[in-house]
């Protein structure tokens, strides 16, 4: 059995721009979690999956690096110290590759003037641990409403925030 959204058991439906329009479909934004913390893992995917987005998580950036060369995400939220492949390494891989993939970083020991520091890693918004749930919830919306005035993301994804934004309060 398929468990509803908060958004679904809320009543919300896809949104039209006038009411006798039909509505467009939308696919939820795809968001990839790396952490090798099971814990704090699973929280954040359920977190997130409340809110209505598609979540798939990894346990290290290894996995996290394979799992973005197979599938399409909007967002990845990562880790800084992680086995195999640590968040920066995988940011920089991610940037190496040409991938223009939002990043937040989720980490406490990650130094926050290395956002400053290295430019180049274009780190879209860090979260220090602990953080609140509406911390995290506030950075996501940021990130994704920042891609909006980005002209090659992606047409479902921008609808979904303009016209839906209840989606991802």
């Amino acid at each position: 059995m398929k468990t509803k959204t908060r958004n679904q058991r809320r009543g919300m439906r896809p949104c039209a721009k006038h009411p006798s329009e039909p509505a467009v479909p939308v696919r939820p934004a795809r968001i990839l979690v790396a952490d090798d913390d099971e814990g704090f893992r699973c929280l954040i995917t359920a977190v997130l999956a409340d809110a209505g987005f598609t979540v798939n998580a990894a346990s290290d950036g290894q996995q996290a690096w394979e799992a973005l060369l197979d599938e399409r995400y909007d967002l990845l939220i990562t880790d800084n110290e992680m086995p195999r492949l640590a968040g920066p390494q995988l940011i920089e891989r991610i940037r190496d590759a040409g991938m223009s993939l939002p990043v937040v970083i989720a980490s406490g020991s990650f130094p926050m003037e290395k956002v400053r520091d290295h430019p180049e890693l274009q780190i879209a918004a860090a979260l220090p641990k602990p953080f609140r749930v509406s911390e995290l919830l506030n950075a996501v919306r940021e990130v994704f409403q920042a891609s909006c005035a980005d002209p090659a993301a992606d047409q479902g994804l921008l609808h979904q925030l303009r016209e839906c934004p209840q989606l991802i309060r």
